[in-house]
């Protein structure tokens, strides 16, 4: 059997060829009627002129102009071209034109010459009327006869397209529409899942029985992998309710942690969250605050318990991941902070999609971790300018002040010198130039204090160039710094005061103290609590501990008070003097 496209394809060609065949017949119909038309009119018209003729002759007015005239138009309308063509035709009209082309030349027109010739002109023109009427009535048959067979052609072009058209139909209906009712609503069963009895019994060698033989095999097919599908379809859908947990894991990490400072609480949660997220053994974060540090501080979710672990602060070990453990480096800007560290149950195995996530997340922690220290830095800059500010203004104000004092109390002293006073005047005169030195040299100090440069690096580093700086300015005391911070968070403000205690301390210990060793001790005793010592072993603290001029505890304890913390004034393991400072991170 010829495909359904064939059979398509020749009814729609035979309905075009029978309405072109029908419009071409009305076209050639319309074309020759026109003609025909314009024949009838000139042919009748003759009949009127030659009564016309007629009526002149017997008028008796045959000499004049007027005859002469009817005669040319009789002329010129047997010349015309409408019946010029009736000439060329070789049935009953042409031969009745051409035989009244001839009688009017031949007999009738020359009768009209004379007045006895218009007088059987007379007499003969009814039979030459009757014969014009001849040559009417077959144009008019003529024309009727065409249209006659144009009526049966438009008949037999109409029943044949009609006939076509209920067959074509009929064809459409048994071999497309009803087979596509049946692939509908077989569809319809495939889309809710029923894949029972779904054979379809068209039968037929087109395109139409090839769809649906290969729909039912399409069935079958679907029915064997449908429970399988089922079983992929929700394991599939486990993962992307995973996917979707852990991207707005990510989402909230970077909200909390990324656009905002570190926040160890708000990690410690999100550590546990994707602990749960992921079925991990555990999950923590060892941080540092310097890339070349080795003590790191571990944070981790409140269900896992690595503290007394943690507070040995061996981190070499650790750093060496085992073989069940993931490490995720966390750095930003070429800044190293540490890493995330994974465990893993025995057997477990991470995708490739569940590190990618876990890359963020150390990602996002190490943004929070730049942009805590970039604020920490920014704030450390606005202090050091105060600061500045502040000491250009000493300098320029009190310093003078304080220089043009000792020169006062020079000149006095060299004047009652000369008067020969008594020795208690001299005394007096001593005690107020020392007392102008130890305060000119007091503000010399807080002036070195305030011009301290602490823009970049951390405290480790501030504290280590404070360890030189103070070598160099007495070669006779050998200063230590143990510094076993791990990644304590100190803010601007926690930094630089801790710098300007030890520095204080420092300088008490190099002028008072008459130590030959210094040790700075920074270590943190709690989670949010730390401890800074300054031991020496030099001659340890006087009975009066805050005499004015002496170790400058009294800015000493306001520093501390200014961080919230307290100081201690204790007797040192070396022997000599210990200053302890303890304050809260809260």
């Amino acid at each position: 059997m010829k495909p359904i496209r064939f059979k398509a394809l020749a009814a729609i060609i035979t309905i075009c060829f029978l309405g072109l065949l029908s419009v071409s017949g009305s076209l050639w119909f319309a074309a020759t009627t026109e003609s025909d038309a314009a024949a009838i009119n000139l042919a009748g018209s003759l009949r009127m002129q030659a009564w016309r003729l007629v009526d002149r002759v017997n008028s008796d007015k045959t000499s004049d102009n007027g005859l002469r005239q009817l005669i040319t138009t009789y002329d010129s309308s047997f010349a015309s071209p409408t019946l010029q063509r009736l000439a060329d035709r070789t049935d009953i009209i042409g031969r009745r034109y051409q035989a009244l082309v001839n009688e009017w030349h031949s007999e009738m027109r020359p009768l009209l010459r004379d007045k006895a010739g218009c007088r059987a002109f007379a007499d003969k023109a009814p039979g030459f009327v009757d014969r014009l009427n001849d040559l009417v009535t077959s144009l008019q048959l003529h024309t009727e006869r065409k249209l006659h067979w144009l009526v049966i052609l438009a008949i037999f072009s109409l029943c044949s397209i009609l006939a076509i058209g209920v067959m074509t139909i009929r064809y459409i209906q048994l071999n497309l529409i009803r087979p596509v009712e049946q692939l509908s609503k077989a569809a319809k069963k495939v889309r809710c899942g029923e894949f029972d009895h779904l054979r379809l019994d068209y039968r037929d060698a087109n395109e139409m029985g090839q769809l649906t033989e290969t729909f039912s095999a399409m069935a079958d097919s679907l029915s064997l992998l449908y429970s399988d599908l089922e079983a992929k379809v929700s394991a599939k859908t486990r993962s992307l309710e995973q996917a979707n947990t852990a991207l707005q894991l990510l989402y909230e990490s970077s909200r909390t942690l990324g656009m905002n400072p570190y926040d160890e609480d708000q990690l410690m949660l999100l550590l546990e969250r994707w602990k749960q997220l992921l079925g991990l053994k555990s999950a923590y974060v060892c941080l540092t605050g310097n890339t070349a540090s080795m003590r790191l501080q571990r944070i981790f979710p409140e269900s896992e318990t690595f503290n007394e672990i943690c507070n040995v602060g061996q981190c070499e070990g650790c750093i060496q991941a085992p073989s069940s453990d993931i490490q995720f480096s966390l750095s930003q800007n070429d800044q190293g902070y540490g890493y995330l560290q994974i465990s893993l149950h025995d057997g477990q195995c991470l995708t490739e999609e569940s590190r990618q996530w876990l890359r963020t997340f150390g990602d996002i922690v190490s943004t929070s971790l730049y942009r805590s220290s970039y604020q920490t830095q920014e704030r450390r800059l606005l202090l050091m300018e105060e600061r500045a500010v502040i000491a250009r203004e000493l300098h320029d104000s009190l310093a003078q002040a304080l220089s043009y004092q000792k020169i006062q109390v020079t000149r006095l002293k060299k004047v009652l010198e000369r008067m020969g006073l008594e020795e208690s005047v001299h005394l007096v005169v001593e005690d107020i130039r020392e007392g102008v030195n130890n305060a000119y040299r007091q503000l010399r100090e807080l002036l070195n204090t305030f011009r301290l440069s602490m823009s970049f690096g951390s405290l480790e580093e501030a504290l280590q160039q404070t360890m030189k700086e103070y070598s160099k300015r007495d070669e006779s005391v050998k200063f230590n710094l143990d510094y076993r911070l791990r990644f304590c968070h100190l803010d601007a403000h926690h930094q630089i005061h801790v710098l300007h205690i030890v520095r204080e301390g420092l300088v008490n210990v190099i002028q008072h103290s008459g130590a030959k060793q210094a040790t700075v001790v920074c270590e943190q005793v709690a989670p949010e609590k730390v401890q800074v010592l300054i031991d020496d072993d030099g001659s340890g603290f006087g009975k009066e501990i805050s005499t004015p001029g002496h170790y400058g505890t009294t800015i000493m304890q306001e520093r501390a008070e200014s961080l919230g913390g307290q100081l201690y004034f204790e007797s040192s393991g070396l022997g000599g003097a210990r200053v302890r400072l303890e304050f809260s991170l809260l």
